[in-house]
């Protein structure tokens, strides 16, 4: 109860500077660093969307929260020197800014793990009370940072810290100082939501940010009505898990005249609830991951800033025997929800169900095949050069395990050396296709994988220039191992080098046992966030 209190005592001392007159201000340079770390080393589990949502923030920041691409830094898996260097430079380009008369947000972000008082970016770790310092030493007006993390609430804790002061309305400039937000208590845990496909926290903050928090319908998310909404939307949620009940927490100390104005959203692509509509909606993108949640009364209609693109949307009934679902299309502006439109469905149909925030990537490589044995001593296998594709899937089947198929084509000469005869040339055309399955070991910007592959193995091989000797095709099912090291280049991008190792039974002259290998390097693109 005292916690819902101060939540409601906070919205509205920050709504109260809403109030304030509108002043004359200086133009407004933001900065945003944000993070995802799903590793927090030694005796943790590796977070699901810990990055998920370090890049959904980014890309609503950059969309709505007036941060230009130059002034924000997305960091995924990075060290906690990492994070120390780039919280440097954007120290160090808001000071820029301030210099020229700019008026300056500085906001960070972090999705990940933390313990005993520290943030922990796989074996290294960055101390809550250092990052704090780090923030209030920052040179910016206003200085935010949220942090989604476990027990990340010790933060805010602060003898003779003002949590929800009055503003100073008089004053002519904006508002100044330090906003410190966690998704839960310094005792809790944060949670993360399978069915949501991200955390809980971050999940209705980002709701929020997209127009569901403004409560004022300006068209503008302030801080105060960000955090309220996070606030009581995580609360609900959490209520009814194994883990317990989650409470954000927050260190408030900011004067000046108004509040913080976090995202702008009246302008742009957006999906536009009417009044009418009543109830809990899900918006889902093409990838059935919730981007979304709105949670309105009849009464004034609610705008959902959503970047241009296909929409799923579903609507429980309050009955429980059903939903409504329903597709739109947003192009450059609003569209409203016609829920007349949207069928029926059992719960059973519910497209969101089962969503295990997988992951789909494409990889094109190329590189060698080589056979090693007798056989091919001899010349029955040709050294070939490869390319093909191979469909990526992650995080679909938890603990890091992966899987995916892939398919390539491969083509070499040799001679072929027979007792008693001269060299015969050989000409081989191959096809491989194989299923794998392996486990993911990330290591800040690499991903190191192993497991088992099978395969199936086609060969053609002719003879040019003698035309007694016939073509023979040999295919056969191979078991095998694979490996690779990802080195990540961009938020979708990564170089890769894989190995595979296979075993084969060639039983066309005689039986022998011979391996084979393939090596490529290729691209990797991430399809999904």
């Amino acid at each position: 109860m005292r916690r819902a209190l101060a939540a409601a005592v906070l919205s509205a001392a920050l709504g109260a500077g809403l109030l304030a007159p509108a002043q004359a201000a200086a133009r407004e340079r933001r900065f945003a660093l944000l993070v995802g770390q799903p590793d927090g080393g030694a005796g943790t589990q590796p977070l699901r969307y810990a990055e998920r949502d370090a890049r959904r923030m980014h890309a609503i920041l950059l969309r709505l929260g007036g941060v230009d691409a130059a002034d924000a830094r997305l960091l995924l898996s990075p060290s906690a020197d990492d994070v120390r260097r780039a919280l440097g430079e954007l120290s160090e380009r808001s000071a820029a800014a301030r210099s020229t008369g700019d008026a300056t947000v500085l906001l960070v972000y972090y999705s990940g793990h933390a313990k005993d008082g520290a943030l922990r970016l796989r074996e290294t770790r960055l101390d809550l009370p250092e990052l704090r310092r780090l923030l209030e030493g920052a040179p910016a007006d206003v200085r935010i940072g949220l942090l989604d993390a476990c027990r990340a609430g010790s933060v805010t804790r602060s003898k003779g810290v003002r949590r929800a002061p009055a503003f100073d309305v008089s004053r002519a400039d904006g508002p100044r100082g330090l906003v410190l937000v966690t998704s839960s208590g310094a005792d809790e845990e944060s949670q993360e939501s399978d069915a949501l496909g991200a955390s809980f926290f971050t999940h209705h903050l980002a709701s929020g940010l997209l127009g569901d928090a403004d409560v004022s319908g300006d068209g503008k998310v302030t801080l105060a009505e960000a955090y309220a909404y996070a606030y009581a939307r995580t609360v609900a949620s959490t209520a009814d898990t194994a883990a317990g009940v989650q409470h954000p927490a927050y260190l408030y100390d900011l004067g000046g005249a108004g509040d913080v104005v976090l995202t702008e959203v009246a302008a742009g692509a957006a999906l536009v609830f009417p009044a009418a509509a009543d109830g809990t909606y899900v918006v889902l993108d093409g990838g059935r991951r919730a981007v979304a949640e709105v949670s309105k009364p009849a009464g004034a209609p609610r705008r959902l800033a959503l970047a241009p693109g296909r929409y799923t949307v579903k609507k429980r009934l309050a009955a429980g025997d059903g939903l409504l679902v329903g597709d739109v299309e947003l192009d450059r502006g609003a569209v409203e929800l016609d829920e007349a439109s949207l069928r029926r469905v059992p719960l059973r149909d519910d497209p969101q169900k089962g969503f295990g925030g997988s992951r789909w990537s494409l990889l094109a490589g190329g590189g060698v095949q080589r056979f090693f044995g007798p056989a091919a001593a001899d010349g029955y296998f040709a050294p070939a050069g490869i390319g093909g594709l191979e469909a990526l899937v992650r995080d679909d089947l938890g603990h890091g395990l992966g899987w995916g198929f892939d398919a390539a084509v491969s083509g070499g000469a040799t001679s072929l050396r027979l007792p008693g005869l001269d060299p015969i040339d050989v000409r081989f055309v191959g096809f491989t296709a194989g299923a794998s399955l392996w486990k993911d070991l990330r290591l800040g910007p690499v991903t190191l994988s192993g497991g088992a592959r099978l395969a199936l193995l086609g060969l053609s091989r002719s003879f040019p220039g003698r035309s007694d000797l016939p073509s023979q095709w040999y295919g056969t099912v191979t078991p095998g191992v694979t490996a690779a090291a990802a080195w990540r280049l961009g938020d979708r991008l990564s170089a890769v080098a894989r190995a595979r190792g296979h075993y084969l039974l060639y039983n066309v002259d005689r039986n022998m046992s011979l391996a084979y290998v393939e090596v490529l390097l290729g691209v990797e693109y991430a399809l999904g966030e």
